[in-house]
């Protein structure tokens, strides 16, 4: 099962990740996601996406997230996308197409 997350809704995806079974997740896809306590232990292909400029009153979130992404366990992607929209907003940016490219191809995959 594959599974896309956006900002709270990615914290919810990951934390089941680690609590779900070996193989109920195959695939998450976290957009500007909250972190969770176990990254490390987050399940199956992970595709991690932000925006470099995306930010909150706690301050950029891209260093959080990438935190997220070097604790998470292989095989893992990382994708910075240029502008500051946060979560399910890129999709409504320049950046709209670029982002259901990179979900697509990550979901597509063998």
């Amino acid at each position: 099962m594959s599974v896309v997350g956006a900002s709270f809704g990615g914290w919810a995806a990951a934390d089941a990740s680690v609590e779900a079974k070996p193989g109920e997740i195959d695939r998450l896809v976290l957009l500007a996601h909250s972190p969770i306590d176990k990254p490390e232990q987050i399940k199956g292909r992970k595709l991690f996406i932000v925006c470099r400029d995306d930010a909150n009153d706690a301050g950029l979130r891209l260093p959080r997230i990438r935190e997220q992404y070097e604790k998470a366990p292989d095989p893992k992607e990382l994708v910075i996308l240029e502008g500051s929209a946060h979560a399910q907003f890129i999709f409504a940016t320049d950046q709209g197409e670029r982002l259901m490219a990179e979900i697509l191809r990550f979901l597509s995959k063998p």
